[in-house]
């Protein structure tokens, strides 16, 4: 009776892919979509959970122009626009001035009114970053749009 090598080795490579199949079912697809986010330095999620924190003003527009004109502000005043997202509609913001240039502000844009109205909400885990993006954003969209 010979021993079958190739056999043996097919047997293991088997368990191994069962094994990680099932450690990759067990830990839930959300967090398997965060792992390049976090190790590139970034995840909504984190944002997300600030939001229990958010700053948020309503304006009188369609979600489009309101995320553009985000865009466009963000622009101008030179910040980092690390993530953007129409169809979360979710923008995410580095290089605020006055905090350290990766800190994130996250921009959550929220239609109500049936489509007549935006409400735009900011978070971040800084405060401070999150006051000085909320100060220019929201006073540049007060005289572009309706509150």
């Amino acid at each position: 009776m010979s021993f079958n090598w190739f056999s043996y080795k097919a047997g293991m490579m088997r368990k191994l892919i069962t094994f990680v199949l099932i450690s990759i079912i067990a830990s839930g697809c959300a967090s398997l979509t965060d792992i390049p986010k976090k190790m590139g330095g970034t995840s909504r999620r984190t944002l997300e959970e600030a939001k229990q924190n958010s700053i948020y003003q309503v304006y009188s527009c369609d979600i489009t122009a309101c995320f553009d004109a985000v865009i466009e502000i963000a622009t101008k005043a030179n910040y980092n626009i690390f993530m953007k997202d129409r169809v979360r509609s979710f923008i995410s913001l580095m290089n605020v001035p006055g905090v350290v240039d990766t800190t994130e502000v996250g921009v959550f844009l929220t239609e109500i009114s049936n489509g007549k109205s935006v409400r735009v909400e900011l978070s971040s885990r800084s405060s401070p970053a999150k006051k000085t993006a909320a100060k220019l954003l929201f006073s540049e969209l007060s005289e572009r749009f309706k509150k």
